[in-house]
């Protein structure tokens, strides 16, 4: 998940459309028929910023009552232009309480003092896990979906993520060049997370997942420095709130590294959360990869 370290407790406690073919816009599938028997949720909360990606990606019109305020960030959500057309929350019970919604759907890793009083006061709630990988969005999709009551419009998402999965993993290689993600105050995204799981699947190996590094955890810059990976993905979006924690992945030592391609390359946005966007940040580094050291100059 590479993202802001200022930001991983709001994130954890809690474009416009997709480009491409990766999402239809709800408003174009809209009016078709619902589950069968079962009558969808008239009103629904997400209280989680990546659960806010899934239910506005799958809500119909009117649906979805209220978002985290997190989806109004974009440094954070792909979807951050539609986020504006929705009521706000900050994931507290009293908002909840008040809004008398259907469903709530949130993570995790949300407040789960605010989960366990709300299903103590009847609310239906369901959680979402924040162990995400590639491999695991396409069923999310589908869960959502279901939950509220547009199988048909998940099923045609999840299945044009995992087409395009499967366009990527017909090019790869045997030869994988080293990544890095690197973030604020020298923080690397290493086994265990999102970006990892991205890393694999676009052909990279990640350098923090092959030095021990579980979850996100400080890189030592000089380690940076010996190992000198040929990709070094480095936060964007922050230009307007600078400090001396984001100048670590821009340090004049890497810029040493005149073999190590040094940038942002991909939004922080499209893999803070494993939903639809995710694919994009996927097609990114699988062209990366090929520009880095192609199969054909492999062989």
């Amino acid at each position: 998940m590479m993202t802001s370290c200022r930001k991983h407790a709001s994130l954890f406690s809690g474009m416009a459309l997709y480009a491409g073919a990766t999402l239809v816009a709800p408003a174009l599938l809209w009016p078709q028929p619902v589950l069968a028997g079962a009558r969808p949720p008239a009103r629904v909360m997400s209280l989680n910023l990546c659960t806010d990606q899934l239910a506005m990606a799958l809500a119909a019109p009117g649906q979805l009552a209220s978002i985290s305020f997190l989806a109004r960030d974009p440094t954070l959500s792909p979807l951050y232009r539609q986020a504006q057309n929705f009521p706000v929350n900050r994931g507290l019970a009293e908002e909840v309480f008040l809004a008398q919604p259907d469903l709530v759907v949130t993570g995790t890793y949300s407040l789960h003092n605010t989960t366990g009083l709300l299903r103590r006061l009847g609310f239906r709630v369901e959680e979402f896990s924040f162990i995400q990988t590639v491999e695991t969005i396409p069923e999310e999709i589908r869960r959502m979906g279901k939950l509220l009551g547009h199988e048909a419009v998940a099923e045609t998402l999840a299945a044009s993520f995992e087409a395009e999965l499967q366009q990527v993993a017909a090019h790869q290689c045997p030869y994988r060049p080293v990544a890095l993600v690197y973030d604020q105050n020298g923080i690397a995204l290493g086994r265990g997370t999102l970006a990892d799981s991205v890393l694999s699947v676009a052909g990279f190996r990640n350098l923090a997942a092959e030095a021990g590094v579980e979850g996100m955890a400080p890189f030592p810059l000089e380690l940076v420095v010996e190992k000198k990976p040929d990709l070094i993905i480095t936060p964007s979006g922050y230009e307007d709130a600078p400090s001396l924690g984001d100048r670590v992945p821009h340090h004049a030592a890497l810029q040493m590294l005149k073999d190590s391609r040094i940038g942002p390359f991909v939004p922080s946005s499209a893999w803070s959360c494993g939903g639809p966007a995710v694919i994009e940040a996927v097609k990114v580094l699988a062209e990366l990869r090929d520009e880095i050291a192609s199969c054909s100059e492999a062989q």
